[in-house]
Parts: C-alpha cells; sequence; structure tokens
C-alpha cells in the first residue's frame, strides 16, 4: 500500500498472522499446535537466543546472563522441580534489573529461594509457574504485551488496532463454529499428550476425551492459536529489529541445529520433544529480562498518559 510506513506494514500483517492463526486452529487444532511447535518453535528458540545474546539478553550488568545460566545449569543437576526453577530464574532476572550490588543480590536471591519454599508449597503458584509461565503465559500473555507496548510507544493506529484483533481472537475461538471440529488425525492424538496436561489441568478433570469434549477442543484452539501466532510474530519483527543481521557462519549454525531438530521430533518423537522442551525451557528463561522490561515500559507509557498535563 502507497503511503505506508514500515511499522503499519508489519502491523498489518501481524494481523494477517493472528487471523490465519485463528482459522488454522479452527480447522486443525491439534495438528497446528504440533506441528508448529515443531517446525516454526525451534527456529524461533534459535533466533531469539542469538538476537538477545546481542543485546546482552537486556541484563543490567554484562555477565548477569552467567550467573542465570549457571543457576538452570545447577537446577537441571540436581534435578530441581521445573517450577521451582522458573520462579527462581523469573524472580532474579527482576530482581537483578533493581539491585545492582553484589552483596544485596546474593541477600535477595537467598530471600527469594525461602519465599520460593512457602510460595510454591501452594498448589495454585506451583501449577502457574510449572504449567502456565513457560507455556500460555509466555506464547499469549508476554507476546500480547510486546504488541502493546509496541503500540503505545508509536501511537499508531494500526498498532492499537492489532493489539484489539489479538484480544478478540480468542473470544471468537470460543464462539465461531463453537460446535463443529475435525476429528484429529491418528498422528496429532497419538503425539498431543506433551501438550495434553494443559487441557486436563486447565479443565480440572483427567477423564474426558480431550479430543471430543467441546470445551477441550475449544481449549485446543487457544493453545494452537496462541503457539501458531507466538511464532509469526517473531518472525514479522524480523526487518524492525533485526535479528537476521547475524554472521554467516553463525546462519548456518543455527538452519542446522534447526534442520536436526525438526528432523530429530519426527524421527523419534520422545527424543525430539525433550529436546524441543530443552531448548524451549532455555528461551523462556534467558527471555525473562526483556519480559521484565517490557511490562515496565507498559507501566512508564501509561502513567505518563493517566498523569495530569502540569503547566509550568
Amino acid at each position: 500500500m502507497m503511503g505506508m510506513n514500515q511499522l503499519d506494514r508489519v502491523n498489518y500483517y501481524n494481523i494477517l498472522a493472528m487471523v490465519l492463526s485463528a482459522c488454522l486452529a479452527i480447522l486443525i487444532p491439534f495438528e497446528l499446535a504440533l506441528l508448529s511447535y515443531a517446525i516454526l518453535g525451534p527456529a524461533h528458540y534459535l533466533t531469539e537466543i542469538s538476537w538477545l545474546k546481542e543485546r546482552q539478553f537486556f541484563t543490567v550488568k554484562k555477565h548477569d546472563y552467567f550467573i542465570i545460566i549457571i543457576i538452570v545449569i545447577v537446577a537441571l543437576l540436581i534435578k530441581l522441580p521445573y517450577a521451582n526453577l522458573l520462579f527462581y530464574t523469573f524472580g532474579l532476572t527482576l530482581l537483578f534489573l533493581f539491585i545492582k550490588d553484589s552483596t544485596n543480590r546474593v541477600l535477595a536471591f537467598v530471600i527469594l529461594i525461602v519465599a520460593g519454599y512457602f510460595l510454591l508449597s501452594h498448589n495454585l503458584l506451583r501449577t502457574i509457574f510449572g504449567l502456565y509461565l513457560g507455556t500460555l503465559i509466555h506464547v499469549y500473555v508476554f507476546t500480547g504485551a510486546f504488541i502493546l507496548y509496541g503500540a503505545l510507544k508509536s501511537k499508531n493506529i494500526s498498532g492499537y488496532l492489532s493489539i484489539l484483533v489479538f484480544v478478540l481472537c480468542p473470544v471468537l475461538l470460543c464462539f465461531l463454529f463453537a460446535g463443529w471440529h475435525n476429528v484429529p488425525t491418528a498422528w496429532a492424538a497419538s503425539n498431543y499428550g506433551a501438550f495434553s496436561r494443559l487441557n486436563f489441568t486447565t479443565l480440572h478433570t483427567h477423564v474426558l476425551n480431550i479430543y471430543a469434549d467441546k470445551t477441550s477442543v475449544l481449549l485446543t484452539r487457544f493453545i494452537a492459536f496462541a503457539y501458531t501466532y507466538h511464532y509469526l510474530n517473531w518472525f514479522s519483527k524480523t526487518r524492525i529489529i533485526n535479528w537476521h543481521r547475524i554472521s554467516v557462519k553463525r546462519a548456518v549454525f543455527i538452519i542446522v541445529i534447526w534442520i536436526a531438530s525438526v528432523g530429530l521430533y519426527f524421527y523419534n518423537y520422545n527424543t525430539g520433544l525433550k529436546w524441543l522442551f530443552l531448548l524451549s525451557t532455555i528461551h523462556v528463561i534467558l527471555e525473562f529480562p526483556l519480559n521484565h522490561r517490557t511490562f515496565i515500559g507498559i507501566g512508564k507509557e501509561l502513567k505518563s498518559r493517566l498523569s495530569p498535563i502540569t503547566t509550568k
């Protein structure tokens, strides 16, 4: 379209990507969730980790991310529960943004560990950090935060329109053709097991047929939409944040790992799924500082709009 700037084009592309993701989620919810996770997922994880590294993972101090990586490694070695790992890394990355003194950081982390011991004994919080933070919160809530922050900063109508469509899509998925769905393929039904925990936990039951129950199918539509658009949103921002500007050596490395990841997933589902889960977890944790900064930025933008205009 003539006269349209790059940001508007990206916003309208994103709206189209949202609608496309929603339509596919209605037609093939189970297949879409699996294919997006297997094919688009590793491409997103690898390229975003590369981009985050070039920006110091949005941490305050240059080597803060090394501390996070060490904590992840230690957590894996001592087989720390997944909920605890995400709670500690999520909290620590937030503390690091505000606390710069090393002694105070250590003290704050000790307090965080103690707090986690008590807070994570509550089943709701354990479920939030152990199930939702790395999945639906990451792919939908954080993605929505990025869109909202971009709209608030640019003040473009297209940006506000994109966040409106983003919020409306899950609502429409619950009402459009709500009583209809395709029977999932045998491949989808046999491989959706890793995602099924989202269905069972969210619906507070372990006895329903998630592939036939109406509410479960509607939930899977949302899951498929959230994951698919989360990945497409990342690729749509290529020329905005320039994550593609990397060395040929790194590009080849990313492509090789991506091909191997997809190939492993389809060759040996269980092994491939474990690898993708590990890669996904690493990218989720390394993105925490950016997530925190985004919400802080949203708060500042909203505050500037809500604060009364003062005259000198």
